[in-house]
């Protein structure tokens, strides 16, 4: 285990990418034990062979088409009507916008530089200081993850063989509080700050602007309620959900040309080329830390310092947050959750309510320094340094901490609707 973990973290901290960290560092495991390499090839192919991994290239490709046409700018549009007559419109829009296009994207990273660079330019025309403007849309981006449908859901499920549509379910009201509640913070900090009104509240362009965006709105409800209501599997909402996204470019809206087609199938797949093969190597790594016992080792080392279920949730919570502001977020997953699921069930925690957790810890990891992936995106965006983005966002991480604890103490937010969703089918 010295020469698995020790080796990837050596590599991690070189700057080698998270991919080829685990797999260099598996084929060292596996030649120091006299195993053969056959093993990973092996291990690839069965972490692979999942009917539900589709799921992954599937809404990536939704979420490139649905930006390569002006249904962004469609949406934007309709929820400024909604809001834009508030002090701080348009970064209450900034958090809305990115709640309805969680049902699209499925991923922070898309969500930051998708709406990011559309909403900080607006947003800084408009007065709002560039650190506040690129910090709104870094924090928003973190529901994206948690509102069905999430990729970081799927993979979380094939990793420990859990029902997906039973996590895309108790993901749907954490991502609803989350939003909300940065909508309240965004509301208050432009109160005091003074940000500008976007404009005042006209039924006329509420109407205009939902026409023009029933498309994706009827997408969105689609895709969500198909999944909640167990209408089809994630994968087939992906892939339903992209056909749908390109018949509404092509033939409905008429602005999705074989160019641009052609860009977002080249941009989906390698996007999820990449995610499919942190996946597969992340198979053999996973595979060395349980013939190791790690989990078991892990749940009985945790034990020995506190048998007290919330010590133990928060030493959890905090080296998972730790763990999602320097590691990407897939192989994150794939490699904790056999050993937190084992955790979880020597101190009696719903594997569906920790899983949650798990992953609203480590999406909340991608916009905090020193390699949150969507905190980087904004920042490239707005070309405002990290720590004045990071001074703004202050609180937003405090609020969502307050909804993780919520998530911890209050198990029902995350088991309720799918226990209820199970009792109607």
């Amino acid at each position: 285990m010295l020469i698995l973990i020790g080796s990837f973290l050596v590599m991690l901290m070189v700057k080698v990418p998270v991919l080829f960290s685990m797999g260099i560092s598996s084929a060292l495991y596996l030649l120091s034990n006299d195993i053969s390499l056959m093993v990973i090839g092996q291990r690839m192919t069965t972490m692979l062979m999942s009917f539900t991994l589709l799921a992954v290239p599937f809404f990536v490709l939704l979420a490139e088409l649905f930006n390569a046409g002006n249904s962004t700018k469609r949406l934007i549009r309709f929820v400024l009507s909604l809001v834009g007559w508030v002090r701080g419109g348009l970064g209450i829009a900034n958090v809305g916008i990115s709640m309805l296009f969680a049902g699209v994207s499925g991923t922070a990273a898309a969500d930051s530089s998708g709406l990011g660079t559309f909403l900080i330019p607006a947003m800084e025309k408009e007065g709002y200081d560039k650190a506040f403007s690129a910090a709104v849309t870094s924090a928003s981006a973190s529901v994206g993850p948690i509102i069905p449908p999430s990729i970081a859901m799927v993979i979380a499920g094939v990793s420990v063989s859990l029902s997906v549509t039973d996590l895309f379910l108790a993901g749907a009201i954490p991502g609803l509080i989350m939003g909300f509640s940065m909508m309240i913070v965004t509301y208050f900090i432009s109160v005091k700050r003074k940000y500008p009104k976007s404009q005042g509240f006209d039924v006329h362009e509420v109407w205009d602007s939902f026409k023009d965006c029933v498309w994706e709105l009827l997408l969105v409800l689609f895709i969500f309620f198909g999944i909640v209501g167990g209408f089809f599997t994630p994968t087939e909402a992906g892939a339903m959900g992209a056909a749908a996204t390109l018949f509404i470019g092509v033939v409905i809206k008429r602005e999705l040309t074989v160019r641009k087609i052609f860009n977002a199938i080249s941009r989906s797949a390698a996007l999820a080329g990449v995610v499919i093969i942190i996946i597969g190597f992340a198979g053999t790594f996973g595979w060395a830390v349980a013939k190791e016992r790690v989990p078991e080792q892990f749940a009985a080392w945790i034990l020995g310092v506190t048998d007290n279920w919330m010590l133990v949730m928060l030493l959890v919570n905090i080296a998972l947050l730790i763990l999602g502001a320097i590691m990407e977020t897939t192989a994150a997953i794939i490699i904790t959750m056999p050993t937190l699921i084992a955790l979880g069930n020597a101190i009696g925690m719903d594997p569906i309510q920790l899983t949650v957790i798990v992953v609203v810890n480590l999406i909340l990891g991608m916009s905090t320094p020193p390699l949150g992936v969507s905190l980087l995106i904004v920042s490239a965006i707005s070309k405002e340094g990290i720590g004045p983005i990071v001074k703004d966002m202050i609180p937003y991480y405090l609020v969502n901490f307050l909804v993780l604890a919520a998530l911890v103490m209050i198990p029902p937010l995350t088991l309720w609707l799918p226990e209820v969703m199970r009792a109607l089918r």
